[in-house]
């Protein structure tokens, strides 16, 4: 993975956001039901739970996709976020350079370039591609791509092994663990318990919703 340069704080734990008895809820079923927690920085924390227990809710609350109906999230000053989520939100009808084109308008200073990404995660005979033709593992590839052009302290990924080879996986890895090393927060579902142990510095566990013990 190419290597990225960040800033860096005297306190290498500095917390990166917080959130208190946050709750969402569908109609009148509570998806969270006073959720707490933290990020902090050069953390690894894997969200882990059985279908339905919140997950994927408290990923797209935390990213400000939903809404949170009670609580608190707080970023500190200066942190910004990157969710990778089971749909694209992009552009299905351009191609992978145009998409990443428009991602990269959006980022001020940028770190890496669009080839770097493409060629970090092996796609880049893809560029010309609608996403619309994509596979899931090719698509997968992409959001992940898309991801290293961000440049975020805190990164939000659902079940981000989705669709990927074995190759897919290992690359991945080392870029969960890089940016771990570089000081950023990493916080993902994945249904493989045992490879999410590995990769996580800790564990929360949601339980119908709320934090288990």
């Amino acid at each position: 993975m190419p290597k990225k340069v960040r800033a860096t704080t005297e306190n290498p734990k500095q917390v990166l956001l917080e959130y208190t008895n946050l709750a969402r809820r569908y109609s009148s079923q509570w998806a969270l039901n006073g959720v707490d927690g933290y990020l902090a920085q050069g953390e690894v924390v894997a969200l882990q739970g059985e279908n339905g227990s919140g997950k994927s809710t408290l990923l797209l609350t935390l990213a400000g996709i939903l809404r949170a109906h009670r609580g608190k999230i707080i970023f500190a000053e200066g942190v910004g976020a990157h969710l990778v989520a089971h749909y694209p939100m992009a552009y299905t009808a351009l191609s992978v350079e145009k998409n990443l084109e428009l991602a990269s308008a959006l980022l001020e200073p940028q770190t890496f370039s669009i080839d770097d990404v493409l060629s970090y995660w092996q796609i880049s005979f893809l560029k010309p591609k609608p996403l619309a033709a994509l596979s899931r593992g090719q698509m997968q590839r992409f959001l992940l791509a898309r991801a290293m052009l961000s440049n975020a302290h805190v990164y939000f990924l659902d079940e981000p092994f989705t669709g990927l080879d074995v190759r897919g996986e290992e690359l991945l890895k080392v870029f969960i663990r890089d940016l771990r090393l570089q000081g950023a927060a990493i916080l993902f579902s994945d249904h493989d318990h045992l490879r999410a142990q590995k990769l996580a510095t800790r564990t929360i566990r949601l339980v119908d919703g709320r934090c288990a013990l």
